[in-house]
């Protein structure tokens, strides 16, 4: 009896210890991870000057003020939902640094890998991971054209409005 319950057990590590292998599915998710937070760590010190931005767009009267200023505010919420689902690869390193808070990350969260994202299918990982990125870069490419749209546009001066 002894014989098979040492078998069993050495079966069961052998098994366990076998998962070294990298799945190539995860080594893409960590890829797209690795993107979208190389984007994230651009676009993050933006948002984070978008009251300040909103001062001085009101202050220099730019046409569609209120239009800018409803668009800042949506990135700055889908930028904080965005950070809010980030999710970590399970079993891939956490190597990237934030701006708000210290190396703690004091400030600034991040979902980890908990058990039930262990069990989420590789494909199902990559997938959520590419949409992440795409999400990102969404969010990038609307707050570049809300800052090249308020740059553009002149001052407004007096009888310069388009009123027929």
């Amino acid at each position: 009896m002894q014989p098979i319950c040492v078998l069993i057990m050495a079966g069961c590590l052998w098994a366990c210890s076998s998962s070294d292998e990298k799945d190539p599915l995860l080594d893409e998710a960590a890829r797209y991870h690795q993107q979208a937070t190389e984007i994230q760590e651009v676009v993050e010190p933006k948002i984070e000057q978008i009251d300040s931005l909103k001062t001085v767009f009101i202050a220099r009267r730019i046409p569609n003020t209120s239009a800018i200023i409803a668009s800042l505010d949506s990135l700055k919420m889908d930028f904080a939902e965005w950070e809010g689902n980030v999710m970590e690869v399970p079993g891939m390193p956490h190597n990237h640094a934030h701006r708000t808070g210290g190396p703690d990350h004091s400030g600034h969260a991040h979902n980890r890998a908990d058990a039930t994202l262990k069990d989420l299918p590789a494909d199902q990982m990559r997938d959520l991971q590419r949409e992440m990125l795409n999400s990102i870069r969404q969010i990038q490419t609307r707050l570049d054209g809300v800052m090249t749209q308020a740059e553009t546009k002149p001052p407004k001066t007096n009888d310069q409005s388009t009123s027929n």
